[in-house]
């Protein structure tokens, strides 16, 4: 079974406003920051969303899993213009 694009599955998923690293709230037209989990069952799955503050690398990934840090631009609650900065599985 092929996984769907984190990029494309993400963009237009509803998020949060506040920074989940910096406790700041981001706005319309901010650059968000978005940690995702892949599940067999759900999905990618959004973990984390933090501002511009949040790290752009997964570092030390967990065994088996396939994470991924996502840019976009947080428009009236919703993820758009997604873009995958780091993955820990090609």
């Amino acid at each position: 079974m092929t996984r769907p694009s984190p990029a494309a599955a993400l963009n237009g998923v509803q998020v949060g406003n506040i920074c989940d690293k910096g406790n700041h709230r981001i706005r319309t037209g901010d650059i968000a920051v978005v940690y995702a989990t892949y599940y067999d069952a759900d999905g990618w799955v959004v973990r984390r969303v933090m501002c511009d503050c949040g790290s752009r690398t997964i570092g030390l990934p967990t065994d088996g899993a396939d994470e991924v840090i996502v840019e976009a631009v947080w428009w009236a609650g919703r993820l758009v213009g997604v873009k995958t900065v780091d993955r820990s599985r090609p």
